[in-house]
């Protein structure tokens, strides 16, 4: 059996949060400026890949698990495999060093990264002209309204739907030509 890289993000989010789940000191590799005076480059590096894969409890971890796997296979499909881990390795860097220059938050983000993909399926639709990026639009919307309006890090929100029209402008122009 072929585990695709959905999948295995999928694994690592399970194993890393359950890990969590029992050992509340992982979430201090939440990504923030914890980390930056700190000599240790080692915590840095585990807290760029930790922080993409821990959630906050079970019901975030699950609704999360199953949004990811709907959507992320669909554009891991179309992308391709390559291509769709290029995309997650990008977003993880963009949103960590955005929080890092311009955020006084921590956050753990894998739920960005569905935002991120369900904002570049949007797009997508729209450029084939499929009615239904209309209902994704409202719901991409509505996901950047909850940043204000709770605990939820506005910032990051606003960071990868940036992230997510650079990187669809960029796969639109770049990549389709050397196909």
């Amino acid at each position: 059996m072929n585990i695709n890289i959905t999948q295995t993000l999928i694994l690592l989010s399970i194993i890393f949060s359950f890990s969590a789940f029992s050992n509340e000191n992982m979430y201090f590799f939440w990504m923030g400026k914890q980390f930056l005076d700190s000599p240790d480059i080692i915590k840095i590096i585990w807290q760029f890949f930790l922080y993409s894969f821990i959630h906050w409890w079970i019901l975030h971890l699950l609704f999360n698990s199953v949004i990811l796997y709907y959507f992320w296979n669909r554009i891991e499909e179309y992308l391709g495999s390559k291509n769709f881990l290029i995309f997650f390795i990008c977003i993880t860097l963009w949103v960590a060093g955005s929080l890092l220059l311009f955020s006084s938050w921590i956050t753990v983000w894998i739920s960005g990264f569905w935002m991120a993909l369900m904002a570049f399926y949007t797009l997508l639709l729209y450029s084939v002209w499929d009615s239904e990026y209309k209902w994704w639009i409202t719901f991409l919307i509505i996901n950047i309204f909850i940043g204000f309006g709770t605990n939820i890090s506005l910032f990051w929100h606003l960071s990868w739907a940036i992230f997510w029209g650079i990187f669809f402008l960029l796969y639109q122009k770049f990549y389709k030509k050397y196909q």
